[in-house]
Formats: C-alpha cells, sequence, structure tokens
C-alpha cells in the first residue's frame, strides 16, 4: 500500500472566509504579518456582490453601507466615491396605491385603507416610536427598555391589533430588512432595523452606496492582498495544536494543511460551529442562537429615458406583491437635473415569501418579479432588462426573543483562534462585519507582540 502525508505549510496567521469581515481583518494583518486567507468559493466578497452594467450597478448582496469605522475608513482611504441617499425616503405601495412613509400625515390619512387597518398601523406605529429614542442612549433607562425588548419577539408589536392588512405591512418589513417572520427575530433587532430604515437618511451616519456597488470595496481589498487569497478551498477543521493553530482544508479536492501561530475565523456561525472542534459549551450555545435571514433577490437593468416617479425613492415597500421590497440603485446617482438613461432596480422577497420562491425556476421567479414590478410602475412596460438572480439562504444573522445575552462569548478567542463576523457587535450589517473584523486583526498583532 502507498500512503500519502497532507502536506503541511507553515504560516504567521490563516483568515478563514473571504467576505468583508475576513477580508478586512487580513488587510489589517497585511502591513505586520504574513496572512494567508482561504475562500471556498471562487470569488471574494462573501455576501457581497455586485452586477454592473454601464453606469449602473445592483447590489445583489448585501444593500447598503451606513455607521462609522472600519467600512466607511476603507473606503476613504482607497478613494471610493459615495452616493448620498439624503433627500431621497422609502415609499409604501398599497392597494393599489403609493406613498411616502416619511410624511406619517400622508402615510395614515392618505393611504388607500380601512379605519380598522389605520388604527392597526398607528398602534404598530406608536410601539415603534416609543421606544426609538431608547436605542442608542447608554442610560439605565435605556439600557432596561432594550433588555425587555431582547426579551420579546417582534410579534408584540402586534398584539392586540386587528388588522390584519397591519400585520402583513410589519411581517413584509421584516422579511426586507432581515430575511426572517416577525415571530423569529427579538424586537430590539426588528425595531432598529426598521427605524433605519424609515429615518431621514441624512439623518444616518453615511448611509450611501458606494459608486459601483458594494463590490468596489472587496474587490479593492482583495487586489490589494493579492495572491495572499486562495479561491476554491474548503476548511474541514480549524484546531489548537499547542501553541500553533492547524487548518485542515481542500484544495480544490487534495487535503492540505496550514500551521500557523494564529487563526481568524470570519464564516458565518453554523460554519464555525461546524469546522472548530470541542466548542466550550458557551462558544456552541452561542452559535447556535445566531440564525440567518433569507432572501432571494431578481435585480433588472433598465432603459427609460427621463425623469421617473421612483427617482426620489431608494426603496419601496410592497407587502401585497410577490415582492416585498424594491431597491432603487441609481437613486444615489439622481442628484440633479442631469439624468442619465436607464436605471438599475432590485426586488427583494424574504423569509417565508423567499421560502415559497426558492421552490420555483429562474425563469418563473423573474415572470412573477416582472408582473409585480410592472404593476407598479406601469413605464417600465418593455424597458426591463434579463432577470439576474440571486438565491442567499444566509444573509442577514439574527437571534430569536432572549437569545442575544449568549452571543458576547463570541467576542473572546478561543486560545489562538479569534472570531469576527456580523453577528459579533450590536447592529449586524456591514459596518458591523469590518469593525469586527478589523478588531480581530488587532487583538491577533497585539497578541503576536506579547506571547510566543
Amino acid at each position: 500500500m502507498t500512503t500519502h502525508e497532507t502536506p503541511e505549510e507553515t504560516v504567521q496567521v490563516v483568515v478563514v472566509g473571504a467576505g468583508i469581515a475576513g477580508l478586512t481583518a487580513a488587510t489589517t494583518l497585511a502591513r505586520d504579518t504574513g496572512v494567508v486567507v482561504l475562500e471556498s468559493s471562487d470569488r471574494t466578497g462573501g455576501r457581497v456582490e455586485t452586477a454592473r452594467q454601464g453606469d449602473y450597478w445592483i447590489n445583489v448582496g448585501t444593500q447598503f453601507t451606513e455607521g462609522t469605522g472600519a467600512l466607511i475608513d476603507a473606503l476613504d482611504r482607497h478613494g471610493i466615491e459615495r452616493g448620498s441617499l439624503a433627500g431621497k425616503s422609502v415609499a409604501l405601495y398599497l392597494n393599489g396605491g403609493m406613498v411616502d412613509t416619511s410624511n406619517p400625515i400622508a402615510l395614515m390619512f392618505r393611504t388607500r385603507m380601512s379605519w380598522t387597518d389605520r388604527i392597526g398601523l398607528a398602534v404598530v406605529g406608536a410601539r415603534i416610536l416609543a421606544v426609538t429614542p431608547f436605542l442608542e442612549s447608554q442610560s439605565r433607562i435605556a439600557r432596561r427598555v432594550r433588555g425587555e425588548l431582547d426579551a420579546k419577539p417582534a410579534s408584540y408589536l402586534l398584539k392586540g391589533v386587528r388588522s390584519e392588512l397591519a400585520a402583513e405591512i410589519v411581517r413584509s418589513w421584516s422579511a426586507q430588512w432581515m430575511g426572517c417572520e416577525v415571530g423569529e427575530t427579538a424586537a430590539t433587532q426588528f425595531v432598529t432595523s426598521v427605524g433605519i430604515a424609515l429615518t431621514d437618511p441624512e439623518k444616518v451616519p453615511n448611509f450611501s452606496l458606494p459608486v459601483g456597488g458594494n463590490q468596489t470595496l472587496t474587490d479593492v481589498l482583495a487586489e490589494e492582498l493579492g495572491d495572499r487569497i486562495r479561491l476554491n478551498t474548503t476548511v474541514r477543521s480549524v484546531r489548537q495544536d499547542g501553541d500553533d493553530v492547524i487548518v485542515d482544508y481542500l484544495d480544490g479536492d487534495r487535503p492540505a494543511r496550514l500551521r500557523a501561530r494564529r487563526a481568524i475565523v470570519t464564516t458565518p456561525a453554523d460554519i464555525a460551529d461546524q469546522i472548530i472542534p470541542d466548542l466550550p459549551r458557551t462558544y456552541r450555545n452561542a452559535f447556535g442562537d445566531i440564525a440567518y435571514g433569507r432572501y432571494l433577490v431578481v435585480g433588472f437593468f433598465t432603459d427609460e429615458v427621463g425623469p421617473q416617479r421612483w427617482d426620489k425613492y431608494f426603496g419601496v415597500s410592497t407587502p401585497q406583491l410577490s415582492f416585498q421590497a424594491m431597491f432603487n440603485h441609481a437613486a444615489a446617482m439622481r442628484t440633479g437635473d442631469d439624468r442619465k438613461p436607464g436605471g438599475a432596480l432590485a426586488c427583494f422577497a424574504g423569509g417565508a415569501h423567499a421560502d415559497a420562491l426558492f421552490a420555483l425556476s429562474d425563469q418563473e421567479v423573474v415572470a412573477r418579479f416582472t408582473e409585480d414590478l410592472i404593476t407598479v410602475f406601469p413605464e417600465l412596460e418593455g424597458k426591463l432588462g434579463e432577470g439576474i438572480v440571486r438565491r442567499h439562504h444566509r444573509v442577514v444573522p439574527f437571534w430569536a426573543a432572549g437569545r442575544k445575552s449568549s452571543l458576547p462569548a463570541l467576542r473572546a478567542p478561543l486560545g489562538n483562534i479569534y472570531l469576527a463576523g456580523d453577528y459579533q457587535l450590536e447592529l449586524p450589517s456591514l459596518a458591523d462585519a469590518a469593525e469586527s473584523g478589523e478588531q480581530a486583526g488587532r487583538a491577533v498583532l497585539a497578541s503576536l507582540r506579547t506571547r510566543p
């Protein structure tokens, strides 16, 4: 018999995953130490993906950038222009009519609803507004309010509401912003996500769309790392071995091994749980408390000419259609009277809507979305390009009521194995993913200076 030993290579640090957290961690490390990035797919960026055509782009993965920290710093450092969403808003398409949600009076009294529906929506709105001032404050009262919200499912917003339409709108908001059903997630995350969506973009720090799409940044970071990134490398295990970390992976279909002083695992929670053996119960429980929203996205490049009704909206909520939201990626470019022909629209279905649509073919999904999109905007008849379909079974992390308290355990390293991802910080977002990657990279650099 002939035996083949797994080839072993020695490096300083291994980063598992080339999404925004992994790329940020690796670029933080690369200036000061050797690093290798292992990515199971054939592209970098993870849940960040952009389709481009001419002057326009569509984010068919993660949608917007906002917040502060590592993500915004990287955009600025690389000179990537950001299209502002200031002055844009979200519309609600309901019962054949459309109303701007930034105008509460219009939302309540100009929407085609019965009085039962108006009262139900008013109750939901009042409950959201009542807790919004406590979402960012660090006062004792604010922390108590957030603790109470963390213990409740988001469905508490519908308690006593008799309007099925109001319930459908709330379910739609949960699906379009988090990819889950309103009963699956804790109230804090739902209220915060919806609050950002309905807030004037000028009041949300750096709420924007990078010119060329979110993938512009991940492409730049990947180029900066060059051949340190190894694609089509599926990690099978990441384990401690004395003072080192052993990473076993498949290079294509061939077993390979890296021995490193440190490792940073930036995969989704369920994958991290699978590839790190002998996890302490606190870590395993925390990973088990993280769930992921799911989406089906269809992007359309358009060829209309001249100003259009949707130019002023960066999104349209459509709770009664086959998709629950339409995002207008060209909105950030509509800053003056010189409107270029064409555009870029993305239709999203999330949660249970996405679950049902996953069973259909791409052609069937595109046909349904096209029909409903033309129902909202008849002007698009004959002006929609070929649908670009993406099926995402794991996107925005969320946690059920009472489950968030376990997550801080994941911020501590497991010996020489560090963790990073958008589940680690307060609100899962592209900015939080980048921030956690930078924090992990810095922590590893500090440990290499102080420990053997």
